[in-house]
């Protein structure tokens, strides 16, 4: 805030502590690293990994490039598919999906698994993680998960997605399209493109759609596990401001903060599509779920489109948060 990139106002509001800034590496570079960790806790041998799905947001470290594919021949190697997934914040959960849904359909052994990393540097010219956008700051990081036929610390009990497209205009705006990346003023302006929106939809139709899509999906994973909100020990949510987060998820769902991973989250800033997978690293490593707890990723994503996850702790796990 001294330094003037900052409101004062907003960071009132938003109650962010601090945000993840990368060392220089690039997203790509950080997707190995987290890789690397989830792998080992995982314990599969790299000729187990049938899949490997990689989510961003933004720039991996080169254009005209395949990131999925440096993180696959970086860490695991081999021949199974490396396939890219652009679907916003909720790229981590729409991974989690997939993976699940290839694993059931492509069954080679018992041991078959599947490798999902995010990443994503959110970095000057084209953002300015304080000013981009209102009620969210941008932070830099990666994460990763695997996701297995063998039994590891958790098992995912169900799933659900659900989208809505008519909100898909609040991010691209009204202005022409451009015939390539980033040709439009920098660092970009999503406020003016939101405000532009809210006052042709309104702020109560885009409410009651985002709050629609929210319950849908956070509703039908809760009756496919067969167990309801007041079971659920854990919400990873999306690192969003606490004003936004407070009306866009909390109200909506009926849940405190204090079961929320936001301590975690006020110190990293939103990270893309890596919000879940980093926030429930947080509360395994940290001691903040035992055996039997059931935990739900909460995911939603421009576009606009929604995932959630009920996960059930199957043991505890050690090490140090990072």
């Amino acid at each position: 805030m001294a330094a003037g990139r900052y409101d004062p106002d907003e960071h009132e509001l938003n109650g962010y502590t601090s945000v993840a800034v990368t060392d220089g590496r690039s997203a790509a570079e950080l997707a190995v690293e987290a890789a690397y960790g989830a792998l080992a806790r995982a314990g599969h041998d790299p000729e187990d990994i049938r899949l490997v799905l990689h989510a961003s947001f933004f720039h991996q470290g080169r254009d005209h490039w395949t990131p999925a594919s440096y993180v696959q021949q970086q860490t695991v190697g081999g021949r199974a598919p490396a396939i890219e997934l652009k679907q916003g914040s909720n790229g981590g959960l729409a991974g989690l999906e997939l993976a699940l849904s290839y694993l059931t359909t492509h069954q080679y052994g018992e041991r078959d698994a599947a490798l999902i990393t995010t990443a994503d540097n959110f970095c000057l010219p084209v953002y300015q993680r304080y000013r981009t956008d209102k009620w969210i700051v941008l932070g830099d990081g990666a994460s990763a998960a695997v996701v297995s036929r063998k039994p590891g610390f958790a098992r995912v009990v169900s799933t659900a997605m659900d989208a809505d497209p008519v909100l898909e205009e609040m991010y691209r705006g009204t202005g022409a399209f451009t015939p390539a990346p980033h040709g439009g003023p920098e660092p970009l302006d999503l406020r003016d493109r939101k405000r532009d929106f809210v006052g042709r939809l309104g702020f109560e139709e885009i409410a009651l759609r985002e709050s629609t899509g929210l319950n849908n999906v956070v509703k039908r994973a809760l009756k496919d596990a067969d167990t309801d909100i007041d079971n659920i020990a854990r919400f990873v949510l999306p690192n969003v401001g606490r004003t936004l987060m407070q009306w866009q998820f909390l109200d909506v769902l009926g849940v405190g903060e204090e079961r929320t991973t936001w301590e975690w989250g006020s110190e990293m800033g939103h990270m893309g599509a890596g919000d879940q997978f980093g926030g429930l690293h947080h509360l395994v490593t940290r001691g903040l779920l035992g055996p039997g707890d059931r935990v739900a990723l909460v995911g939603s994503g421009i576009g606009f489109n929604w995932a959630c996850a009920i996960l059930e702790i199957e043991e505890t796990v050690s090490g140090e948060d990072r």
